[in-house]
This record gives C-alpha cells, sequence and structure tokens, in this order.
C-alpha cells in the first residue's frame, strides 16, 4: 500500500511545487520571460558594480533547482537569472558564492501544510527555514551585498541580519515589499540603503509573451523599475501605488 502511494505523493509534490514558480516567476512551458529576467538581473547588477566596486556579494537563488527531476524549466531560469546578474556584477564586484535557503520539511512532506499568503509574488518566502537566511549570511561574513533572486524571507523583519546595523545593503529581484513593512518602512529601508537597489515591474508595461527588441535599454525602462535611493522619491511621484 505504501509504495503504491509514493508516486501519487511524489506527482502531488510536484506540481505544487510547480504551481509556487509559476506563481512568483511565470515560468511554464511557453512562457518568454526568460530573457527579460536575464534582462533584469544583468540591470541590477550593473548598478550594484558602478556604486559598490571591490565589494563582495552572496546570492540568494531557488533551492527548487538543487533537487533533480524537477522541470526543465526550473534549471533554465535558474541559469538565466544567474547569468544576466554575472554579465552585470563581475568583475567589479565578486560574487562568494550563490546559495539556496533550506527548504522547511514540512513543506516536503506535504506542501499543503504550510502557509502561503495568496497574494505573494514570492512564495518562496514561505517554504524556506526560519533560521536558513541568517544562517547563510553568517556563513559569509565578508560579502557585504545580499542578492536575492527569490524575495525575502517572510520572518525578515525578526532575522538578526536585518535587526541590527550590520552594514550589510540588500539587492532584490521583484520581492514582495510588504514583509519590509508598510510603505513608509519601505522607503526608509531604501533611503537609509538597507536596500541598495530593487527591480520591479513597472505599471503599464509591454506583456511578457511580447519578446525583446535590440535596444535592451530601452526594453528594460519599459518593462521594469530600478529602485534605489536616487530614485525612489521621483518613482513614487509618478506611481503612488508603487508599494
Amino acid at each position: 500500500m505504501q509504495r503504491a502511494l509514493k508516486p501519487l505523493l511524489i506527482l502531488i509534490l510536484t506540481v505544487a511545487i510547480l504551481g509556487l514558480l509559476e506563481a512568483q516567476f511565470h515560468i511554464l512551458p511557453g512562457s518568454k520571460v526568460l530573457n527579460q529576467r536575464e534582462l533584469a538581473t544583468r540591470i541590477l547588477g550593473q548598478y550594484l558594480a558602478e556604486k559598490y566596486p571591490g565589494k563582495k556579494a552572496i546570492v540568494f537563488s531557488n533551492p527548487f533547482s538543487q533537487k533533480p527531476g524537477q522541470p526543465r524549466e526550473v534549471y533554465q531560469f535558474e541559469k538565466a537569472g544567474l547569468r544576466g546578474l554575472r554579465r552585470g556584477l563581475e568583475p567589479a564586484v565578486s560574487i562568494e558564492a550563490v546559495v539556496f535557503p533550506e527548504i522547511r520539511p514540512e513543506f516536503l512532506r506535504n506542501p499543503s501544510a504550510v502557509y502561503i499568503d495568496p497574494a505573494t509574488t514570492t512564495p518562496l518566502s514561505y517554504v524556506t527555514t526560519e533560521t536558513a537566511w541568517d544562517a547563510l549570511i553568517q556563513q559569509h561574513p565578508g560579502a557585504d551585498l545580499i542578492v536575492s533572486l527569490i524575495g525575502l524571507p517572510v520572518n525578515l523583519r525578526r532575522t538578526e541580519t536585518w535587526r541590527r546595523e550590520s552594514g550589510k545593503k540588500f539587492a532584490l529581484l521583484l520581492p514582495d515589499l510588504r514583509l519590509v513593512g508598510d510603505s513608509a518602512a519601505i522607503r526608509q529601508a531604501i533611503e537609509t540603503g538597507k536596500i541598495a537597489a530593487l527591480i520591479l515591474n513597472k505599471p503599464g508595461a509591454p506583456p511578457e509573451d511580447q519578446p525583446l527588441g535590440r535596444d535592451l535599454k530601452m526594453e528594460f525602462d519599459q518593462r521594469f523599475l530600478l529602485v534605489t535611493a536616487e530614485t525612489v522619491g521621483r518613482q513614487l511621484k509618478a506611481y503612488p501605488n508603487l508599494f
């Protein structure tokens, strides 16, 4: 009986993971966002390279990409994000490590046992363990930049890294900023440099299935916003409901 149930449980888990990844990244077959993701991470990396030359970074990335047997798109999406980031960062900023926060064991046993806010843009925020982020950051004390391609941990405001004035700076791709707090808290985190930079989807952007043109700077400006301490004020004037 247990042997008969095992393939069914594996199938259910795979479907659940795919649902999470599609909700966050829109990566199911037929999607055309791989190049857009690479473009977004490249621009993020270029900003950090210009602003923080000589610094080291750790990159938080998708732990499911390290598990065998995932759909091909999971690995392609992982490679696209990291490829763009490396092209933008290096050699001015070196990537000390790409790290993959631990997945909650209860999620692996039963995905429905872990609450995931249906409105979140980063379901992996809810799936990783509460101590994973602090533990990985503490393993790399020489890294000043924390670049996340998977959002922020759901317990962000309780983490040691966020609570203490450690000097660590976050750079984020399409995060769920509600985990930072209200609009005032988000703006303060950006203006004080705790969040060094983030990429957000631009309101009114072209549809995701529209391929990129030759002018990549123009394509980025049409699709995304690079939010920094220097730009946040005017971007909020243009888009008052940005966050």
